[in-house]
């Protein structure tokens, strides 16, 4: 309206400082229309007053003709400018009324909480049509917001016309309802839920009823997302499991009553925090499908190991060190991931989803079952299998033990008879199947491919590295500390088969269905 104004020749700032406005009276949302108080004399004055256009037609009992003169406003006028107003909006304008009465009383008028008063003589002067068009990154947006299996729906205050054309354009108006604010304040709870079900666009929405809408949708078991500016927004953002309120136009009560705040104030950054939301919630469940496998395993084979005599295979130093890794390294390793545009192409989770779902159940029991075979396997299957090499060897000792021939190095270490070689395997084992089984946990679904964006995830990579280059360490040249023993090469030719059969046999359990959680 300002650069209208403009075009006209008319400097508004000339017009804004002379003016010696009494009082304003701001714009409420539950009556759309703002006036304002200007002195003209002693104490007479005018009252400015604009709005939603068909609310300020219908203040009005008089209409200023081109000519300057003030008629009635009869039923016949007040059809076309109804008529004006229909084919504005069709054509995706905003429509503002303009209108003036004259007061003989400033002081009196000053006095009222809100103005024009019923007693007033409303004089209508025009109606403005303002283009607001929607960012061009909207559309595209909103596409995404949909793709992702998100509902968007336009709350406006705005004509229902122009909002059915501006939601029609971005594509949010495409085969639901449309329905103004009054109407949905009209119906009761159910059928509020049963309209909800179809509603693409509500117009002429008031704050209560954004706030009675995000009630019915939470009612329903929805899991409802919020945008506003406005002060009136607060109870609704509040009320929301996402508020979004907006950082440039947004008012401190409505940032402070939201979750988040868009500091561009522009819808496409909504995709965005979509995106890494499910990066986050995904990177958790990666984790936690990782670290439960590495649990499972560790408590089955110590539980076993006691239960049948042999003892606990892996010592407190080595589940320190497992945990250390695990804990630390892994998560990590893992909550680095960044997000991919694939995660908009599948819904979103539901407000009753289970934080461990039946395709990470499959994921973790498949390794788990067999990193607890191999390593019972090793446990109750030694010495036999881990006497690769022949029992008399130069500058070595040999001894027999129950006909079995066990090689002994000079200093004691070796394939000796304290099962500290047997209990090294199958750490070393262990340890190398969880760190080949960190590439399986970074997909939780049915991705065939645990390798695929790898390489962008340099995190990911220098933790693996280090913890291969730690893991060589503990075992060949810090045996005291850790309680192991050097391996030979064959042995760690075994350690590493072991560990990486946990990616192939991850991929083999991608084409398994997932646990149904139903029967747990």
């Amino acid at each position: 309206m300002l650069m209208f104004i403009r075009k006209l020749e008319v400097d508004y700032r000339k017009v804004r400082h002379s003016a010696d406005v009494v009082k304003m009276f701001p714009f409420s949302s539950a009556k759309k229309r703002m006036s304002a108080l200007v002195r003209v004399s002693e104490n007479e004055g005018m009252l400015f007053t604009k709005g939603a256009s068909e609310i300020i037609t219908d203040l009005c009992a008089q209409y200023m003709a081109q000519d300057g003169s003030v008629l009635p406003l009869d039923e016949n006028m007040k059809k076309d400018i109804f008529s004006n107003i229909t084919e504005m909006a069709g054509a995706g304008l905003r429509t503002i009324g303009i209108a003036f009465s004259e007061v003989s009383n400033l002081d009196e008028v000053k006095q009222l909480e809100d103005a024009p008063s019923k007693d007033m003589t409303v004089i209508f002067l025009g109606i403005v049509g303002i283009r607001d068009p929607p960012r061009k990154e909207v559309p595209d947006a909103v596409r995404r917001c949909q793709k992702a299996g998100i509902t968007v729906r336009m709350i406006t205050g705005d004509n229902i016309l122009t909002a059915k054309s501006i939601a029609k354009e971005i594509g949010i108006y495409t085969n639901g309802i449309a329905i103004e604010g009054p109407d949905f304040r009209k119906q009761s709870p159910e059928e509020q839920k049963e309209t909800l079900k179809t509603m693409q666009v509500m117009a002429r929405c008031s704050p209560q009823d954004k706030l009675t809408m995000v009630r019915r949708l939470k009612e329903m078991g929805e899991v409802v997302a919020v945008t506003g500016d406005g002060t009136n927004d607060a109870p609704a953002l509040k009320e929301a499991d996402v508020g979004l309120s907006m950082g440039i136009t947004g008012t401190p009560v409505a940032q402070e009553a939201s979750d988040i705040v868009i500091m561009d104030d522009n819808f496409s950054s909504i995709v965005k925090s979509v995106l890494w939301g499910r990066s986050v919630y995904d990177n958790i469940r990666r984790f936690l499908q990782f670290q439960l496998t590495v649990n499972v395993c560790a408590l089955v084979l110590c539980l076993m190991g006691a239960i049948t005599g042999f003892g606990t295979p892996l010592r407190p130093i080595h589940l320190l060190w497992v945990n250390l890794i695990m804990d630390t390294l892994a998560a990590l390793a893992l909550a680095t991931e960044l997000p991919t545009p694939d995660m908009l192409d599948r819904k979103p989770y539901g407000r009753g989803d289970l934080l461990i779902n039946g395709h990470m159940w499959r994921n973790l029991l498949i390794q788990a079952v067999y990193q607890i075979f191999f390593c019972l396997g090793i446990l109750y299957g030694s010495p036999h299998p881990l006497n690769f090499q022949d029992c008399i060897l130069p500058g070595q000792y040999s001894v027999t033990s129950k006909d079995n021939c066990i090689t002994i190095h000079g200093d004691g270490t070796g394939h000796d008879a304290t099962e500290s070689y047997r209990n090294t395997i199958i750490y070393n084992a262990f340890v190398w199947a969880q760190l080949f089984n960190e590439f399986n946990a970074r997909k939780i679904y049915n991705e065939l491919n645990p390798f695929e964006g790898v390489m962008t995830n340099t995190i990911f990579l220098s933790v693996v590295f280090i913890s291969s280059i730690l893991q060589f360490l503990t075992v060949q040249f810090i045996p005291k500390a850790f309680h192991t023993v050097p391996l030979d090469g064959d042995d760690w030719a075994v350690c590493l088969i072991l560990g990486f059969v946990s990616i192939p046999l991850g991929i083999i359990g991608r084409f398994l269905p997932p646990v149904n959680l139903n029967l747990m």
